[in-house]
């Protein structure tokens, strides 16, 4: 049967369409500052000031593919682009109390949440963080146009591995790069352009947990790799990291990792009662990242 989204009564709308439910927002917060002296501090009559507007930032759970994905696989591709669009506030009949409009918008950070095989029942929240160049109250008292889907929601204990040298089956835990994007033009004043620089985008690092089954074939394949003393660029993995439905059957995501190169390997504490058997974390810094929807 179909689902109702928007429970929460919270909706992310870019370029005029209903693109996600949102869990929590934060809108955006202003300031209004002194602005510097200038050359000729005689000639002001009154005080400058200077107007800046903070990020904005949403959890939200990726469900289906549209407009919202588009705008994050560009960010992701290092070719970010604008939108428009409103976070609207409805209460239980669907009735729009706060419309919280946004112009020229650029992502400025995506959060990824945590896959862990042995956490059932989690759901795979984004975390969202943008800066619009403008932010006004639009109107409100009209219905929110309620969007169903048939699609269920990915958990973060159903996934899959693939690209790993010594077998991707004992991943059980993968903590992905957070992304960010530096601004790099001005975002105060009434011109705001929070415009971020084409293919300046930032990964952190990847983490996967490799459980006790493989930890020793981990711990091996490092060895060999380290040997010389040096990592080259030519010994990146690339991997892929897949969504599986619940069945672990059907791919509801992938999200690919490109040149994947070891940075470090760390062995989980031995002893202290911990209730699972120690494994090993291998580190890599990552080249770069795409994501994709079934």
């Amino acid at each position: 049967m179909a689902t109702t989204r928007f429970a929460s009564q919270l909706a992310l709308e870019l370029d005029g369409q209903v693109a996600a439910s949102l869990r929590r927002c934060q809108p955006a917060s202003l300031r209004v500052e002194p602005a510097p002296a200038g050359p000729e501090p005689e000639a002001v009559l009154r005080p400058g000031v200077r107007v800046t507007l903070g990020e904005m930032a949403a959890e939200l759970d990726l469900v289906e593919p549209g407009p919202l994905l588009d705008w994050l696989q560009a960010t992701l591709a290092g070719e970010p682009q604008a939108r428009s669009g409103a976070v609207v506030v409805a209460d239980h009949n669907l009735t729009v109390q706060r419309r919280i409009g946004f112009s020229g918008a650029w992502l400025s950070a995506l959060a990824w949440p945590v896959l862990d095989a042995a956490v059932p029942r989690n759901p795979f929240t984004l975390g969202l963080r943008w800066l619009a160049g403008q932010v006004d109250e639009g109107s409100a008292g009209d219905k929110l146009q309620a969007k169903t889907t048939r699609r269920k929601l990915m958990q973060t204990n159903n996934f899959r591995v693939l690209g790993m040298p010594f077998g991707g089956k004992a991943v059980g835990r993968v903590l992905l790069p957070a992304v960010s994007v530096p601004q790099v033009a001005d975002s105060t004043g009434s011109h705001r352009d929070p415009r971020p620089q084409p293919g300046l985008r930032r990964l952190d690092e990847l983490a996967l947990g490799i459980d006790a089954r493989e930890a020793a074939a981990a711990r091996k394949w490092v060895r060999q790799l380290v040997a010389d003393g040096q990592v080259d660029a030519g010994e990146g993995l690339d991997l892929q990291v897949e969504m599986l439905d619940a069945a672990l059957k059907k791919v509801m995501a992938s999200i690919r990792l490109d040149g994947c190169l070891l940075r470090g390997m760390d062995d989980d504490l031995l002893g202290g009662g911990s209730d699972r058997a120690p494994g090993v974390t291998l580190r890599f810094a990552v080249a770069g990242m795409a994501l994709k929807m079934a």
